[in-house]
């Protein structure tokens, strides 16, 4: 028991010591969203009750309703999945992004399918830097309406930004030749970006990660990276696996709240003298209408899109007699369909489609804009390859036939594997030039065997569903040649 009116000196030190250490520190908050891919609207939550969650116009109210000093930043992919999304190439995200108003925004992998030409009119109607440090263009030329970072001032403090995109985790840290586009590697950028933060005095150096929705990283891929990289205090990545925060040396890594379905919130505890970063306070936030309810302005942004998107989507650009399925047994008529038209619009020999480019089939009867967005959602352009006949065949047996469909070849199977290759008209003629029609995605990499065996190839910067649409304006029904495309054996 402690006597009346004395108090040890330690202890009384210790507690002094405390409250200058709360004393010496500020609070300041980052919202983080990514993968919107369009989403811009609140959208019904399943089961009863009719509840509607999501959308910029509710992320609004949320940001508006924070005390704190704060910022809000987004990873990227702007509209990838809706037709406001497709219809305006990113444009309608962009809008909400300014009216919340964000302090920056990376671009993410799948806005690399526009052209370099659309994402400059992109950048230069948003109000935020739109960052994209590891991006080059053809030439090893930075695009110049771009930035490769971005310093806010947040509260007293100066948080610097700066961005990587990640084509692929396990092949991470090597330039990635796209197919409009280079991604130079993660490392050599972040060094850069980091010592060009702080030499304009940022405090906080914050990258926004965003890895290829088609692939995964796990947290093992992100301690990998923070340990080669010198100086970052916080990452941000729309990777979907990172449930939770969690430290990698001196480096934080969070997730973003994705799909506008909520929003994370990122609370940082800084040193009130020096703005080092002394901790994290992390939750994602579900965007619930019912809670925040809707900003009028951003209502009236979406709203807009919205009815221009749906006049434009239920225009009927064509009609089909019959159902042309994704799959019908071991057949694949809405890939089929597309390798016929490739070839025919193109006037090629024969045309190649992988199975992943189309996402549905076609019912029978009127096809609309909606409908053939739906069917064939990626932003593939259609390439002009000319190749030797025995290049051809050596290329097609190194394919996985389940994993293609052809027009103007026939294929031959054994055990699942291609064993031989013909056209309608006989057998490829070894020394024999062909002109084949394949869409972008199956030469987006070198090491495709296309690319590699090509004399030389060509990008009509026509996209596949624009091809497609243009068949379903002149054919109501699906020819099937005779004999099929694939014999198989086993």
């Amino acid at each position: 028991m402690l006597k009346s009116g004395r108090f040890p000196r330690a202890l009384l030190a210790l507690l002094m010591l405390g409250a200058g250490a709360c004393a010496g520190k500020e609070q300041v908050v980052i919202f983080a969203t990514g993968r919107s891919q369009g989403r811009i609207w609140a959208r019904e939550v399943p089961g009863p009750g009719g509840k509607k969650a999501g959308g910029f116009a509710v992320f609004k109210k949320l940001y508006d309703g924070e005390k704190l000093p704060k910022i809000a930043v987004d990873t990227g992919n702007w509209f990838s999945a809706v037709p406001e999304g497709w219809l305006t190439r990113g444009r309608s995200t962009i809008d909400c992004l300014n009216a919340i108003p964000y302090a920056a925004a990376a671009v993410g992998i799948e806005d690399l399918s526009l052209s370099p030409e659309e994402l400059r009119k992109l950048a230069e109607s948003s109000r935020m830097p739109l960052l994209a440090s590891n991006l080059y263009l053809a030439g090893n030329k930075k695009p110049s309406f771009l930035a490769s970072t971005s310093v806010a001032q947040v509260g007293g403090h100066r948080i610097g930004f700066f961005s990587a995109i990640i084509s692929s985790p396990q092949k991470a840290d090597r330039a990635r030749h796209l197919t409009k586009y280079k991604l130079e590697k993660e490392t050599f950028e972040t060094e850069k970006a980091v010592k060009a933060l702080r030499d304009s005095g940022a405090s906080v150096i914050v990258m926004l990660l965003g890895v290829n929705p088609k692939e995964k990283a796990d947290p093992e891929f992100f301690r990998n990276f923070v340990s080669k990289v010198s100086r970052v205090d916080l990452v941000i990545t729309d990777e979907p696996s990172i449930k939770k925060p969690f430290r990698a040396n001196r480096t934080w890594v969070v997730g973003a709240g994705l799909e506008m379905s909520g929003a994370a919130r990122i609370g940082l505890d800084l040193e009130k003298t020096t703005g080092r970063l002394m901790g994290v306070n992390w939750r994602d936030i579900p965007l619930d209408e019912a809670k925040y309810g809707q900003d009028p302005g951003l209502l009236k942004i979406i709203s807009g899109y919205r009815t221009a998107a749906a006049a434009h989507m239920s225009r009927r650009i064509g009609y089909f007699s019959a159902a042309l399925p994704l799959r019908d047994k071991m057949d694949t008529p809405a890939a089929d369909f597309a390798a016929d038209c490739m070839r025919r619009w193109a006037r090629t020999n024969a045309a190649i489609i992988p199975l992943s480019e189309p996402a549905a089939g076609f019912s029978s009867g009127p096809v609309t804009v909606g409908g053939l967005y739906e069917a064939f959602p990626l932003d593939s352009s259609v390439v002009f390859v000319k190749i030797r006949g025995d290049d051809l065949e050596r290329t097609m047996t190194g394919m996985q036939a389940a994993d293609i469909s052809v027009s103007g070849l026939r294929l031959s199977l054994k055990d699942g594997v291609v064993e031989k290759t013909e056209t309608e008209a006989g057998p490829l003629v070894p020394g024999r030039i062909y002109r084949l029609a394949v869409p972008d995605s199956l030469v987006s990499g070198k090491e495709h065997s296309i690319l590699s065996s090509a004399m030389e190839f060509a990008n009509s910067r026509r996209y596949l569903r624009e091809v497609i649409g243009w068949c379903l304006s002149r054919q109501k029904t699906y020819p099937r040649p005779e004999g099929g495309r694939i014999k198989r054996e086993n």
